[in-house]
């Protein structure tokens, strides 16, 4: 056996395998119980077997991919500062709660590779090549999703790489029926492989129309008991959370 092979049987080894099982993105890592987006936050993650990460990207200065949810953050003194104007050493000086700093995506791939897969939401433009030869050098094209609001940034990477999976982020603003369907007609025109609408958006005749079309469709973000057993009803495949605990219970009793 070569090394593709070996390569590609340690890919699979950590998807589901059960179509019908449903999906557990931990968003921006156990964030209930640690800061969220912190290597901290991602390490109870995979500590509580989710499925998936879900991770806020941006871009700095100095091209680093790094995870935080803002285009901004907030030093010691209160001021403002956005990622893209900063270089790292900048950035990793910001305590963002319980001693953590702001982790690089290489960071998080260090600790989540072969343990848990990485849903990667684009917060912002012009950074899908670096992202994705990222995610290439480190064989997880194959285990990963791509999101974002950015339909542009979405097909960019389709370009560069048909072999990632990308989701579509949908606005909560977006709440009519009609309007969803029609929104996400853009990831059905270009074979994407989910949409993630905002769960109190959907209905079970949207999440059948997206099912019709091959599509997955993974919710955000749901943190309370009552509205996990709503979806679950709709016939979501995923189910994205701040309390992967709370997640894991429902299902159990499901």
């Amino acid at each position: 056996m070569d090394q593709l092979d070996l390569n590609l049987i340690g890919e699979i080894a950590i998807m589901k395998y059960d179509e019908n099982e449903i999906l557990i993105i931990a968003h921006k890592g156990a964030s209930s119980i640690a800061p969220p987006n912190t290597l901290k936050s991602f390490q109870k993650a995979i500590d509580l077997k989710a499925d998936y990460i879900e991770c806020d990207l941006h871009q700095s200065k100095d091209s680093e991919i790094v995870i935080n949810h803002d285009a901004y953050v907030i030093d010691n003194t209160g001021k403002k500062n956005f990622i893209k104007e900063m270089e790292l050493k900048e950035i990793r000086a910001i305590d963002v709660g319980e001693g953590e700093n702001i982790p690089t995506l290489k960071e998080l791939i260090g600790i989540a590779k072969e343990n848990i897969n990485l849903l990667c939401d684009v917060k912002a433009q012009y950074f899908s090549k670096a992202l994705v030869e990222l995610l290439s050098q480190e064989n997880l094209v194959r285990t990963s999703i791509i999101s974002s609001f950015i339909f542009n940034e979405l097909l960019e990477v389709q370009k560069l790489e048909s072999n990632l999976k990308l989701g579509l982020l949908i606005s909560s603003e977006i709440l009519s029926p009609k309007i969803l369907k029609k929104y996400s007609q853009k990831a059905i025109d270009n074979n994407f492989y989910a949409v993630h609408p905002y769960f109190k958006s959907i209905t079970k005749d949207f999440v059948k129309y997206i099912h019709e079309h091959n599509m997955l469709v993974n919710v955000w973000t749901v943190n309370e008991e009552s509205d996990m057993k709503e979806v679950l009803k709709m016939g979501v495949d995923g189910i994205i959370s701040d309390d992967i605990q709370l997640v894991k219970k429902v299902l159990n009793q499901s």
